[in-house]
Formats: C-alpha cells, sequence, structure tokens
C-alpha cells in the first residue's frame, strides 16, 4: 500500500511515530503531520473493514482458470476498496 502526503503528495521522507490505536505521521516535505489509522481504508479512510475471502487463479489449458486457493483480504465497508488486492484476479 502506498501512503502520500495528503498536502503535497510526497510519497518518500515519511515519517511514523505510534499514537494510541493509530500512527502519526509527518511529511519531511512540507511539514504536514496527520493521524492514520493502521487499518484504515486507503481510499475513504474508514475504519469499518471487513475480512473476505478472494479467491487466487491460475490460468489451466487455454482461456480456462482454476482456483487455487484462497487468501484473506480486508474490504471496506463504505466505498468497496479491497486492500491486499493488486494482483488479483490472475494472481500466479
Amino acid at each position: 500500500m502506498k501512503i502520500e502526503c495528503p498536502e503535497c503528495g510526497a510519497s518518500s521522507g515519511l515519517r511514523g511515530q505510534r499514537e494510541g490505536e493509530g500512527i502519526r505521521i509527518t511529511c519531511a516535505s512540507c511539514g504536514h503531520a496527520w493521524l492514520r489509522h493502521p487499518d484504515a481504508c486507503p481510499e475513504c479512510g474508514q475504519v469499518a473493514l471487513a475480512s473476505i475471502r478472494a479467491p487466487l487463479y491460475q490460468k489451466a489449458r487455454g482461456t480456462q482458470q482454476s482456483i487455487i486457493a484462497y487468501r484473506i483480504v480486508k474490504e471496506c465497508q463504505e466505498c468497496g476498496a479491497r486492500i491486499g488486492s493488486e494482483s488479483e484476479p490472475n494472481a500466479t
């Protein structure tokens, strides 16, 4: 998951420090600081996440695909974004 500063968009030079249940992130580029919950949706920031089973596919013959395993990913209940599913549906 890529974390970017909401003010300047920088993704490097970010420092994090634990603060309660979240992480206080400070941007070295612009100095902006914000609190990020570790289980928050990167798209909308909500913490209403559900664990769902996502299939891992493997190409069989021709265009046929087989489910070879399942993995657990987090899905935001607000916007539907999936966290931890970058390589779906054609994961190997």
